[in-house]
């Protein structure tokens, strides 16, 4: 699973209803399985640009987005991880570690580099 972008059903909170729901949303399998869960990155689009983070998201390119079977422009998000259970990925879309090597690495080279930036923020 590790490399592979799943689509899954994730809760958000609605501003206009007030209330939490759910929407599927793909995401990049990065870590686990741990007790049956995974660490996955939110795979979005951020409609709000001012909401884009410049060092920690990447742009998925139209080709990259074909190979993936995504249709809107989108983002990694590889500051937001969130660990998943299995049961939650609910169906493959691609495999980008073996099919967008480049773009796997990336991701996974900037999560690495938030981490340690946490880090050492904490010491």
């Amino acid at each position: 699973m590790i490399g592979k972008v799943y689509l899954t059903y994730m809760d958000y909170y609605d501003l206009r209803t007030k209330t939490t729901r759910k929407k599927s949303r793909p995401v990049l399998v990065v870590g686990g399985p741990r007790n049956d869960d995974y660490t996955v990155l939110p795979i979005s689009t951020i409609s709000k640009r001012q909401n884009l983070d410049s060092d920690y998201d990447i742009l998925v390119d139209a080709a990259e987005r074909t190979v993936l079977s995504l249709d809107k422009e989108c983002f990694i998000r590889t500051h937001k991880q969130t660990p998943m259970h299995q049961a939650q990925l609910i169906k493959c879309l691609g495999d980008m570690r073996t099919d967008l090597p480049d773009l796997y690495l990336d991701a996974i080279s900037r999560m690495e580099q938030f981490q340690a930036e946490v880090l050492n923020n904490a010491i």
